[in-house]
């Protein structure tokens, strides 16, 4: 008798520990909610810049840079088990990124008065934008 509790014993606790771990493991929404959320804090960092008429100085945008560069390495630090969240979270990394580096760019450039460069850099921020359109568009209907 007191074998047969013992054994079940065990099975009762190995059950109850392997669900807690189980248990313990962030559901895909509550993943993708964590992607959504730097997204939208990069989003608004965007809109804000974009409201502010003194925004086209070199300073603004490398200050503007300095703020997305935390929001890239949160995004790369979260843990993303799903594959397709995975690839969301790898191509909000790269903008992110990208757009950093764009307008650091673009920052230098208008610092040297280089006019051709500082469009060069404007086109190729509004074709990152319409980018930033496609993820978030993929993402919600995800």
């Amino acid at each position: 008798m007191q074998r047969v509790f013992k054994q079940s014993f065990i099975v009762s606790v190995t059950t109850a520990i392997a669900l807690l771990f189980v248990g313990c493991e962030e559901s895909k929404v509550a993943q993708c909610s964590k992607v959504i959320k730097l997204a939208n804090q990069a989003s608004t960092l965007g809109q804000e810049f974009g409201k502010n008429p003194n925004s086209a100085n070199s300073k603004a945008l490398t200050e503007l840079a300095s703020k997305i560069n935390p929001l890239a390495k949160d995004m790369k630090a979260l843990e993303i088990k799903y594959g397709n969240l995975q690839g969301f979270q790898m191509r909000f990394l790269t903008f992110y990124q990208n757009i950093s580096n764009e307008l650091n760019n673009a920052a230098i450039a208008i610092e040297k008065n280089n006019l051709p460069a500082t469009q060069r850099i404007l086109v190729s921020l509004t074709r990152s934008s319409t980018e930033e359109n496609s993820i978030v568009n993929e993402i919600n209907s995800y």
